[in-house]
C-alpha cells in the first residue's frame, strides 16, 4: 500500500471506561501523553500508534474514530480532496515537537480523515 494507515485515534465521553476498555479487550499498554489524551500501544511489529482521548459534550457528537493517511505531499493531497468534493476541515499544522504535520478532511460521504506528511 502506497499510502498506509500508521496512526488511529478513538475518542469516548467517559475516558476511564474507554481506556479499560481497550486495555482488558486488547492488552494494549495506554499512557498518559497531555492533557486528557492518551497514547495507546498495541506492542505489535505491525501495529499502528494510536491515541484514546475524552469527547467534551459541547463538540456535538459522543464518540469518535479517526484514521490518518500517509501522504507525501499533504497540500496536494487536500488540493485533490477538494476537487474530487471532500472538504478540508482542518489545514495542515506541524505536530508540536515531531516537525510531522497533520491536516483533516471530510469525504463526500461525511467522513472525517486525517492525514499525515512526516517531516515537511
Amino acid at each position: 500500500m502506497s499510502n498506509p494507515v500508521p496512526h488511529f485515534e478513538i475518542g469516548g465521553k467517559e475516558i476511564n471506561k474507554l481506556i479499560n476498555f481497550y486495555r482488558d479487550v486488547f492488552g494494549w499498554e495506554i499512557t498518559p501523553l497531555v492533557d486528557e489524551l492518551y497514547i495507546a500501544d498495541p506492542q505489535s511489529i505491525n501495529g499502528i500508534e494510536g491515541h484514546l482521548f475524552e469527547i467534551d459534550q459541547s463538540e456535538g457528537f459522543d464518540n469518535l474514530v479517526l484514521i490518518y493517511i500517509s501522504v507525501h505531499d499533504i497540500y496536494g493531497t487536500l488540493n485533490t480532496v477538494e476537487q474530487l468534493g471532500g472538504e478540508i476541515l482542518i489545514q495542515p499544522q506541524e505536530i508540536p515537537g515531531n516537525a510531522s504535520h497533520y491536516a483533516l478532511f471530510k469525504d463526500r460521504s461525511g467522513n472525517s480523515i486525517g492525514l499525515l506528511q512526516p517531516r515537511l
